[in-house]
């Protein structure tokens, strides 16, 4: 692997903090969507999500989380390079995800996210995200 340079290593780290900024405060799809390329892939499966393809897709899965959760709380950390070959940055992270349902008993993932990016006009987006549990999940 080519070192990543840290101007990208920056940008995509941005990126993630961003994703769990605008996830934990269930307001704003849009500026959320826009982290994402059109044809994003999100591979929550192992959380038992089903795969989601395309930024419309992702809109929806975001809509019902955000209408579903009264709090949200991301804590980020371990951020680490994994790839670069001069166009497509790849990073991961360890994340603690806690979410509190309008109605039911809260949620708390230990999670490992792993982000593929590329540079657009726009900046830097994800066209492949996915998540994997780093603990058993709980019922």
């Amino acid at each position: 692997m080519a070192a990543m340079p840290e101007a990208v290593r920056t940008a995509i780290e941005r990126l993630m903090v961003e994703h769990c900024r605008n996830v934990d405060v269930l307001e704003d799809i849009d500026r959320l969507i826009a982290l994402f390329t059109e044809d994003a892939v999100a591979d929550m499966t192992a959380i038992g999500v089903p795969l989601i393809e395309g930024r419309a897709a992702l809109a929806d899965f975001y809509a019902g989380v955000f209408a579903n959760l009264s709090h949200s709380f991301h804590l980020i950390g371990n951020c680490r390079a994994e790839s670069w070959d001069g166009k497509v940055g790849t990073m991961s992270a360890y994340v603690i995800g806690m979410g509190q349902p309008r109605a039911g008993a809260r949620v708390e993932m230990q999670v490992r996210y792993v982000m593929e990016c590329i540079e657009t006009t726009g900046g830097w987006r994800c066209r492949r995200y996915t998540v994997t549990p780093m603990m058993p999940l709980g019922g």
